[in-house]
Parts: structure tokens; C-alpha cells; sequence
């Protein structure tokens, strides 16, 4: 319980910070400055995503089974190997297809990169369950090291920062983080940073990684597609405030994550013991309870800020009636989605990962299709209609695919 309290405590911060750097970089820019940074903000995370191909999560599963940090090093070699590999060709293709920020700003390369590979190895950490630095060097420092600069700035200049301008800090505190991580991976955990290239691991890891890849690329693409998309039927001011109403709203889910990085290292490592699935489902049990009810009495608060004690005018949120729209629908999606969303961790630990292919074509379908149905009829919430919609279909078809392959829900009461 004291290490759950704990882990509570650094993602709080970890929350804030990163909640901080997406809307708080608003009070430091103009309105239309922020609206670009939130729609390049949703391609980097997205070109993050390709570029760390869901490697992390192939690790979490396979380095418990190992015990020499020689061959533990090996593996996260030819990790590297294959994440800069596919973040050249990601670059190489979005140059040659004109695509029009990464010629306008070649820092993005930089910054997806470096995040990918700061995701990869802080998930060691993870693997061997040490949550509490892992959290801390994949979702607090960047962020402390990001404001320090930024406040610096401010101080010395005090105006308004162009896009430009806010790039570059990204940049530099994402190199600056990168590096520290790897220099307490080497030092502190004696990983070696250089090791020998295995075509045949090479092969290994993308053959696993690829299902996984397309799971988290498609959910993270659904939950910026309403921003990209929304762009060519609202103003960019507009983009800028239905991203601030999102990420707020998405805040509900900080409990649940504090739950996530506590359990699901704990039940991946029940699966690797080949533990009977009755037992793995009482204990997933204690999870799903703790997800839906953490995310529920959030909602709860939220919804009392916003009526009772007027967040949105203190965020500056000028369409506020069309926004808490916006706010109820994807609120009331994360509390269906606390529930089930394990599913896709299930397939990953009991080898079906494969079968999320047929999911992941079958989900952003919907999305595009959803985001064209409903944006130029109801446009910010139409946005919010068609991510809730896709984002509870992946789940409900996970669900039921774990129920094919292993006969169970995973959830005993």
C-alpha cells in the first residue's frame, strides 16, 4: 500500500507537469500560435508512437524471463537498432511526401526520436519493477527540464514565444532528459549501451512488436484524429481550446494510470508464470475495481470544477457551452473505457497479439469514417462523438476476442 501511495504521488506530478506543458504553454504564446503547437504536438506524439514501433511493451513481457543483464543488454541494442531504423524511414517519408511541418521544422525529427528511445529504456526500469524511477524518467524530467528553460526565457525576454521558439525548448529538453536516463541505465544498472547485432533478434522483435505497434498507434492516432481533422472545418483559435477541453478532460484517467503501472507489470509476470487464468482473473479483479471507481469519482470532481467553480473561464475557454459537450461525451468514455480497456494487455501476454491487425484496420476505419460523418455536421463535438465511438469499439472487439481464445473475462466477482 505505502508503494502504491508512492507511485500515486509521482504520477500526480507527472500528470501535472505534463498537463502543464500542454495548456500551459497557452498562457505563454498567442491563441493562434497555441493552436499550431497542439496540432504539431498531436504529430509528434503520433511520429513517437511509429518510431518506438510498441517495442516497450514486448520488453515489459520478455525481460522477467532473463536474468543476465548481458543478454538484457542485447536485447534493448537491437531495440535501438530497430527503433532508429524505422524513425529514418518515417523522416525519409515524410520529406519525400512534402509533408509540410518536418520541412518547415526538421526538430521534430529530433524530438520523436529521442522520445521513442527514452520510452524504450526507461521501460526497463519498469520491466524489472522499479515504477517509481520509471515514471519519473519517462514523464517527469523532461517536463521539469522544459519548464526550467522555459521560465528562463521568459524572464530574460518576457513576450510572447513564437512556434518556432517553443520547438527548439522541446528539443533541448528532450536531448538533455535522453541523456540522463542513459547515463543512469549505464551507471546505476550496468545496461551496456553497445552490444552485438542480431539480424535473427532484429526480426524477432519486430515480428512481435508490429501487432502492438498498430494497437497503440491507433489509439493514440484516435485521440488526436478529431484535432488534425478539425483543423480544415474550424479556426485554428478553435483547435486550440477543443485540445485544452480534451486533455483536461483525459486528466480523469490519473488515477487509473497510477493503478495501470502498478498492476499490469504485476499480472504480466502471473501469465509468465503460466499461473492458472482463475487466479489471474481474481487478481485483475482488484484492478478493474480500482480503474472504474478511481476514474468515476474523477469524472465526478471534474465535472464539479467546471459547473461549480468555472474552470473553463479560468482556462479562457470562450465556447463553453459547445465544449462541455464536448467534455460529457469524452468523459463518460473513459469511464466505460477504465473498465475494459486491459483486454489489449491480455492479448500481448497470451501471445494473440496478431488478432489486433484486424482490430487496428478495423478501428481507424471507423475513426476516419466517424470524423467525416460527424465534424462537418456538429463539429467539435461531432469530433468527440467519433473518438468515443472508435475508441469503445477496439475495446469491445478485444474483449471479445480474449473471451474467444481464453474462455474468460478476467474478471471474477
Amino acid at each position: 500500500m505505502v508503494e502504491l501511495l508512492q507511485i500515486s504521488f509521482l504520477n500526480l506530478i507527472a500528470k501535472l507537469l505534463k498537463f502543464g506543458f500542454e495548456l500551459g504553454t497557452s498562457f505563454f504564446v498567442s491563441k493562434e500560435t497555441y493552436g499550431e503547437f497542439a496540432l504539431i504536438l498531436s504529430y509528434i506524439l503520433i511520429f513517437t508512437k511509429i518510431s518506438s514501433f510498441g517495442i516497450q511493451n514486448i520488453m515489459v513481457r520478455d525481460v522477467p524471463k532473463y536474468s543476465s543483464i548481458k543478454y538484457i543488454s542485447y536485447i534493448f541494442f537491437n531495440s535501438t537498432i530497430t527503433t532508429l531504423s524505422i524513425g529514418v524511414l518515417l523522416y525519409i517519408a515524410l520529406y519525400l511526401f512534402s509533408f509540410e511541418y518536418i520541412i518547415l521544422y526538421p526538430t521534430i525529427f529530433v524530438v520523436y526520436f529521442l522520445n521513442s528511445l527514452t520510452i524504450l529504456y526507461s521501460t526497463y526500469l519498469r520491466s524489472i519493477r522499479e515504477v517509481k524511477l520509471w515514471i519519473y524518467f519517462q514523464d517527469i524530467q523532461i517536463y521539469l527540464i522544459y519548464f526550467s528553460i522555459l521560465a528562463l526565457l521568459y524572464i530574460i525576454d518576457g513576450s510572447e514565444l513564437n512556434i518556432k521558439s517553443i520547438l527548439n525548448i522541446y528539443t533541448l529538453a528532450t536531448a538533455v532528459s535522453f541523456t540522463l536516463l542513459m547515463l543512469f541505465i549505464r551507471e546505476r544498472k550496468g545496461v551496456t549501451l553497445i552490444s552485438k547485432i542480431s539480424p535473427e533478434k532484429i526480426g524477432y522483435i519486430v515480428s512481435q512488436s508490429l501487432p502492438v505497434l498498430f494497437t497503440g498507434l491507433t489509439y493514440l492516432i484516435i485521440s488526436r484524429l478529431d484535432i488534425i481533422m478539425l483543423e480544415r472545418y474550424i479556426e485554428i483559435d478553435a483547435v486550440g481550446e477543443y485540445n485544452i477541453v480534451a486533455r483536461v478532460t483525459l486528466q480523469v484517467l490519473f488515477f487509473n494510470q497510477v493503478v495501470v503501472s502498478y498492476y499490469y507489470p504485476r499480472v504480466a509476470k502471473k501469465f509468465a508464470s503460466k499461473e492458472d487464468f482463475e487466479t489471474i482473473a481474481r487478481y485483475n479483479t482488484k484492478f478493474v475495481i480500482l480503474s472504474f471507481t478511481s476514474v468515476l469519482f474523477t469524472t465526478t470532481l471534474l465535472y464539479l470544477a467546471i459547473v461549480d467553480f468555472n474552470l473553463f473561464d479560468r482556462l479562457n475557454i470562450e465556447r463553453k457551452d459547445e465544449l462541455f459537450k464536448v467534455f460529457l461525451t469524452l468523459a463518460g468514455t473513459q469511464i466505460i473505457y477504465s473498465a475494459i480497456s486491459f483486454y489489449g494487455n491480455i492479448l500481448i501476454y497470451i501471445g494473440r497479439q496478431r488478432v489486433e491487425y484486424l482490430n487496428n484496420l478495423m478501428v481507424l476505419t471507423l475513426a476516419v469514417v466517424t470524423n467525416i460523418i460527424f465534424i462537418p455536421k456538429y463539429g467539435m463535438v461531432g469530433a468527440s462523438i467519433a473518438t468515443s465511438i472508435s475508441l469503445l469499439a477496439g475495446n469491445l472487439a478485444q474483449m471479445l476476442q480474449v473471451r474467444h481464445y481464453t474462455n474468460r473475462v478476467f474478471i471474477s466477482i
